[in-house]
């Protein structure tokens, strides 16, 4: 606590980061996993070590620890749980995640179709998350790796629906309902918004998706190259992204789904 009242007082945030950075590496390094937490006396340790684990707006520290039988996530803050535990064999999807940019993460799901995973994991380097993904894989065979051809051949079977089929391609583009940053999207498909009632069989009644959203109609393309051309360099054609955890949480406030304390992590409240 002392460690991070010290932080608090610096001046620069950037120093305030470093400070609490490093404390927390020593923290980690001087700690490890508690095999008194393993379901059995019979379990067999593989892997341990550091990483995070991610939720929307806070990476939670910890340790992980594989056996032959489960995966293993100790917080050092005991939150949400004291440790949470995932048996291996009720495992059915594994994904390598992009996290800031790099290839830290690893996330599990525990079913076929849900929208959020078990656990989203965030690793101090690429070779650890690798090592746990080939070994979580390589103990629970039956954990097959989807292709976006095998999903579109199930969805044209309709084996899946319209909205699994779409998040099965956020989740093979890195996309995760535990990341903000990175939040699952739908495409923006319906171009007649006059009708009383939808022709589905009129393709006038849909969005070209060959197009970007800037280019739909004339009037808002040339809006755009107008004000590109008179921009000074550096240009771009927008000013903003589709997506970004702000526009996601304030989507998310309305329809009731956030808890506040997500709310209370962006832009400190």
């Amino acid at each position: 606590v002392l460690q991070l009242h010290r932080a608090s007082c610096l001046e620069k945030l950037g120093d305030q980061a470093a400070m609490i950075a490093a404390n927390l590496q020593s923290r980690l390094a001087r700690t490890s996993f508690d095999k008194n937490c393993f379901q059995s006396v019979c379990e067999r340790p593989h892997l341990e070590c550091a990483a995070e684990m991610v939720l929307p707006l806070v990476c939670n520290p910890g340790h992980v620890c594989i056996t032959d039988e489960s995966l293993y996530f100790q917080p050092l803050n005991g939150y949400p749980e004291q440790v949470i535990h995932i048996k291996l064999h009720a495992v059915r999807r594994i994904y390598k995640r992009r996290h800031g940019l790099r290839p830290l993460g690893l996330e599990v799901f525990c079913t076929e179709n849900d929208f959020c995973s078990d656990i989203y994991l965030k690793f101090y380097s690429p070779a650890d998350r690798d090592e746990y993904g080939y070994t979580a894989t390589f103990l629970e065979n039956h954990v097959t790796e989807h292709t976006a051809e095998s999903y579109m051949l199930q969805w044209q079977r309709g084996l899946l629906s319209n909205y699994q089929y779409l998040l099965h391609l956020n989740n093979l583009a890195d996309r995760s309902c535990n990341d903000l940053s990175q939040y699952p999207v739908l495409p923006w498909i319906i171009a007649d918004y006059s009708s009383g009632q939808l022709d589905m069989t009129n393709p006038a009644t849909f969005r070209d998706l060959s197009k970007p959203v800037g280019a739909l109609n004339p009037e808002r393309l040339d809006r755009l190259l107008s004000r590109y051309t008179a921009m000074p360099e550096p240009r771009f054609m927008y000013g903003s992204h589709y997506s970004s955890p702000g526009y996601v949480l304030f989507y998310l406030v309305r329809v009731g789904e956030p808890p506040p304390e997500h709310m209370l992590c962006l832009q400190n409240g």
